[in-house]
C-alpha cells in the first residue's frame, strides 16, 4: 500500500505546476552554481600551475649568492585542489590557496577569495554544496508542507484510513515520496559535479569521499522530508504549517549557526592577528639571533662548542660557526612558532567543537562540517596544509644553512656563493591531500548529532497515531 501511495503522490505532482516550476528553478540555479564553482576552481588551478612554474623558474635562474641570501629568495607552496572542491570549497575561500616560505618566519596564506570579494561573500559562496545545504530544504518544504493536512482539507484522509492503512504508514509513504524525488537530484548532481570536475581539473577522484558525502546528504534530505511531513501532520492549516517550517529553516540555517559562532568566539576568544604577530616577534627576540652570532645566547653556544671540540676559536671548528648558529636560530624560532601556533590551533579546534555541539539543534551545522571534511577543505585539512608547508620551509632553510655550515669558511658571508646544483636540489613542495578516513576522528560529534535527528524524528513518527491528529 505504501508503494501505491508513493505512486499516487508522484502522479499528483506531475499534474501540479508547483513541481514543474520547482524543477526549473532547481536545475537552473544548480547548473549555475556548478558552472560558477568549476569556472573558479579551474581558473584557480591554472593560476596555481603557472605560478608554481614561474616560481620554480625564478628560483633556478636566480644569480649565485650566499645560501642564506638564496633562502631569503623564498619558495611558494600551493594547495592541490580535489574534485570535491568543485562541490564544496569549504574554508579555502577564506584561508587562501598559497603561502610564501622564507627563513625566520611563517607567513600568512595568500589569495583567498574573500580578500578579493565584496561583502556579498558574507552571505555564502555560491556552490553546489550551498544549493544542497540551504536551498534544497526550502524546496522540500514547498513540496510537503501540505502533504498530510492537505489530505484532510480535500477529505481524502478518511478514504486512505478506510482502506486499512495506518496513519504512520501514510506519513512514511509521504516522506519516502518526497525523499526519493530529491534523493534522485542529489545523486545526479553529485555524479555530474564529479564528472565535470574531472574534465576541467584532471585530478583523481576519491570514491570513498564521494560515496560518503552522498550518504550524508541523503540522510540530510531524509531528515528534512520527514520533518516537513511530520509538521504537516501535526498542524491542521496548510498556511500555518508552511510558516512553521520556514521558521524552523530560518532558526536552523541562520540564527543557530550565527549564534553558535558568537558563543564559540566568546567562550574561546582568539588573539588578534596584530597581537599574535607582536607576541611572536617578542618571543623570537628573546632567543638566538642568527644574524648576530655575538649576542648572549650565541656566545654561550660558542663557548660550549669550543669546549666540546677542544679548540681556542670558532675559526678552528670543523664547520662554519656562522652556519651552525644560523640554524640554531631557525630551530629556536621554530619552537616559538610551534608553541604559539599550537595554542592558536587548540583554540580554533575548541571553537569548532563548541559549534559542532549546536548540530543537535541544527543539522545544517553537522552537514556543513562533514561536507567540508569530505571535500578536503575543513579546519583540520587547512591546518594540515599549513603544517606541511611549515615542515617543508624548515627542511628547505636547514638545507641552505647546512650548505653554509659545511662548505664555507667563517667570515666568508660576503664572498661565499652557493653552487648552481644546490638550487636544483631544492624541489617544490608536493602537498598531499588527505583521504576521507583521515578526517573521520574529528567528525564524531557531527555523526552523533545527525543520528540524533534521525532517531528523534523517527520517534515522533512512531508515537504518531490517528487520535492525536485534528481533534
Amino acid at each position: 500500500m505504501i508503494a501505491k501511495i508513493i505512486s499516487h503522490e508522484w502522479l499528483q505532482w506531475r499534474r501540479d505546476s508547483r513541481l514543474k516550476w520547482l524543477t526549473i528553478f532547481l536545475v537552473t540555479i544548480s547548473a549555475f552554481a556548478l558552472w560558477n564553482q568549476i569556472n573558479f576552481q579551474s581558473g584557480l588551478l591554472k593560476t596555481r600551475v603557472k605560478a608554481q612554474q614561474d616560481s620554480r623558474q625564478e628560483w633556478l635562474s636566480q644569480e649565485l649568492k650566499h645560501p642564506h641570501m638564496a633562502a631569503h629568495f623564498g619558495n611558494y607552496a600551493y594547495k592541490k585542489p580535489t574534485l570535491l572542491h568543485c562541490f564544496d570549497p569549504g574554508l579555502t575561500i577564506y584561508t587562501g590557496t598559497s603561502v610564501y616560505m622564507e627563513p625566520h618566519r611563517q607567513n600568512d596564506f595568500l589569495f583567498s577569495q574573500s580578500q578579493e570579494s565584496d561583502t556579498g561573500i558574507r552571505f555564502g559562496w555560491l556552490s553546489p554544496a550551498m544549493i544542497c545545504q540551504l536551498i534544497l530544504p526550502l524546496l522540500i518544504i514547498l513540496l510537503c508542507f501540505n502533504s498530510i493536512n492537505g489530505e484532510y482539507e480535500k477529505g481524502t484522509m478518511a478514504l486512505l484510513i478506510a482502506q486499512g492503512v495506518n496513519f504512520r504508514s501514510i506519513i512514511m509513504a509521504k516522506t519516502i515520496s518526497v525523499f526519493l524525488l530529491f534523493q534522485g537530484f542529489i545523486t545526479i548532481y553529485l555524479l555530474v559535479t564529479a564528472y565535470s570536475s574531472s574534465l576541467y581539473l584532471g585530478t583523481v577522484l576519491d570514491f570513498s569521499a564521494l560515496l560518503y558525502i552522498w550518504i550524508v546528504y541523503s540522510i540530510y534530505c531524509f531528515i528534512w522530508s520527514l520533518l516537513g511531513v511530520l509538521i504537516s501532520s501535526y498542524i491542521k492549516n496548510s498556511g500555518s504549517s508552511i510558516a512553521v517550517l520556514l521558521l524552523v529553516w530560518i532558526f536552523t540555517h541562520i540564527i543557530v549557526p550565527r549564534a553558535s559562532a558568537n558563543i564559540a568566539e566568546n567562550m574561546r576568544p582568539l588573539i588578534t592577528n596584530q597581537a599574535f604577530k607582536q607576541l611572536l616577534s617578542a618571543s623570537i627576540e628573546k632567543g638566538i639571533d642568527g644574524h648576530d652570532p655575538k649576542n648572549e645566547r650565541a656566545k654561550k653556544i660558542e663557548e660550549a662548542l669550543l669546549v666540546k671540540y677542544k679548540v681556542d676559536s670558532v675559526q678552528q671548528l670543523p664547520f662554519n660557526f656562522e652556519g651552525f648558529i644560523m640554524q640554531q636560530s631557525e630551530a629556536y624560532s621554530s619552537k616559538v612558532y610551534d608553541h604559539h601556533f599550537s595554542e592558536l590551533f587548540i583554540s580554533l579546534k575548541a571553537q569548532k567543537k563548541i559549534q559542532s555541539l549546536f548540530g543537535f539543534i541544527s543539522p545544517y551545522i553537522s552537514l556543513r562540517n562533514i561536507s567540508m571534511a569530505a571535500a578536503n577543505a575543513s579546519l583540520e585539512t587547512e591546518i594540515d596544509f599549513q603544517q606541511q608547508a611549515e615542515n617543508y620551509r624548515r627542511s628547505f632553510v636547514q638545507n641552505m644553512n647546512n650548505d653554509m655550515k659545511e662548505n664555507s669558511a667563517y667570515g666568508s658571508f660576503a664572498t661565499y656563493r652557493v653552487s648552481k646544483d644546490k638550487y636544483a636540489s631544492i624541489g617544490d613542495l608536493q602537498v598531499q591531500n588527505r583521504a576521507m578516513k583521515w578526517s573521520l576522528p574529528s567528525l564524531i560529534v557531527e555523526h552523533i548529532s545527525l543520528l540524533f535527528w534521525l532517531v528523534f524524528l523517527m520517534s515522533l513518527l512512531l508515537i504518531s497515531h490517528r487520535r492525536k491528529i485534528y481533534k
